[in-house]
């Protein structure tokens, strides 16, 4: 069977072929399997799990190491360079290349699979891991309640490829996209790490500041969450429409879906803050939205006298706490019914709430706009690899 691309680099032409994947790595077998929990050690030979392998990178966090004596006695799942390492269980599927830093490497319950000349792993890698790539994988994934992948239905894996110097062009190009990615994702963290210094100074009073006359602000108060809201009100069902109101729910609130439109009136504006009351986040909260209020949210309208915007920072600040502390519910988790009630929070005086606010905010201004360049980015690369792979 033989393919060709909608979209390939001018200088080159011909078919593609189709061939399995034992042709090409005609050594594929699985990892360790069993208990290595005994020969960890602080400092040692790296062991690459499940965990360590995402879509074409391997994730240096959480790395375990293993002593040299249980390292040489499985040789079998001694790592070389070139190498690709196939996540067997869980999000089964996914794969990355063995770079030369992981080099001389060990392995756990991988799939892993050594090339020969012919073919180009990091081509491979990125094929595999395609939308078109993965879409085939998942057929060989068998399992209900944890996904599985065998290493002997991989070596019937059918590989789409083109002759090896165009293999060569099509990974050198996009690993120079997720370099491109990748410095973009560290900006984005960079900037998220900065907010969170800045939110633990203000928050922990470390950091004050002065009105304009150059004096110091009132010590803050501590107050319930109740006394500073106005108005309270609970989502309820809506009616669907073609057309109308945006409905406010969690799937809406998180870009995760395009929005649903309602008859209803809108009931909540861009000074409210959101409480998600029901489900797997409960707790977390959301304001500058205006639209249909859904009705697993609660919606506060704070009083003159605060700023939604710096109330609703402090609340994001206290998340984890609220989480622990203020959620119920064995099954589906729910905010504590008396949680407006009886959560304290400490507020300073307006004036400086809105300047802590607006360095705060703009922040965010910054993280957003360099999200945006990093989603476009993936996009981008997304719609070459439709294109590029068949």
């Amino acid at each position: 069977m033989s393919k060709t691309p909608k979209l390939r680099f001018k200088e080159f032409s011909g078919d593609w072929e189709s061939i399995k994947v034992d042709k090409v790595f005609p050594h594929v077998r699985n990892g360790f399997v069993g208990t290595a929990t005994p020969y960890y050690v602080e400092e040692g030979i790296p062991y690459l799990q499940s965990n360590n392998i995402r879509k074409n990178k391997i994730d240096k966090r959480k790395i375990v190491y293993i002593n040299e004596e249980f390292h040489k006695k499985n040789e079998k799942s001694i790592l070389k360079k070139g190498d690709i390492l196939m996540v067997q269980s869980g999000h089964a599927g996914e794969c990355a290349v063995v770079t030369e830093e992981f080099e001389n490497a060990n392995c756990h319950a991988l799939i892993v699979m050594t090339p020969n000349n012919n073919i180009n792993s990091t081509y491979c890698s990125y094929y595999i891991n395609s939308d078109i790539g993965q879409r085939r994988i998942y057929k060989l994934i068998t399992g209900n309640t944890i996904k599985h992948i065998l290493a002997s239905e991989m070596k019937e894996f059918n590989i789409i490829k083109p002759e090896l110097e165009e293999q060569e062009k099509i990974a050198s190009f996009f690993s120079l996209i997720d370099e491109k990615i990748s410095l973009q994702s560290e900006k984005v963290e960079v900037l998220k790490d900065y907010k969170k210094g800045m939110m633990q100074k203000i928050f922990s009073r470390e950091l004050r500041f002065k009105d304009d006359e150059g004096r110091d602000y009132p010590e803050w108060e501590e107050k319930k969450l109740e006394s500073i809201v106005s108005k309270k009100k609970k989502g309820k069902n809506a009616i669907y429409a073609e057309s109308g109101n945006i409905l406010l729910n969690n799937e809406y609130m998180e870009n995760s879906s395009e929005p649903l439109y309602v008859e209803n009136e809108i009931d909540v504006n861009e000074e409210d803050i959101l409480i998600l009351w029901d489900g797997s986040q409960a707790g977390k909260m959301y304001t500058g939205f205006t639209g249909v209020l859904g009705s697993t949210f609660v919606a506060i309208t704070l009083d003159k006298y605060n700023c939604n915007r710096f109330i609703h920072q402090q609340l994001m600040y206290n998340l984890d706490k609220i989480q622990l502390a203020w959620r119920e519910g064995s099954g589906v988790p729910h905010v504590a019914k008396d949680f407006i009630e009886n959560f304290k929070i400490k507020v300073p005086v307006l004036d400086e709430q809105r300047k802590i606010a607006n360095i705060l905010y703009s922040i965010d201004i910054k993280i957003e706009k360099e999200q945006e360049k990093l989603d476009s980015l993936k996009q981008y690369k997304k719609g070459l690899l439709q294109q590029m792979f068949v």
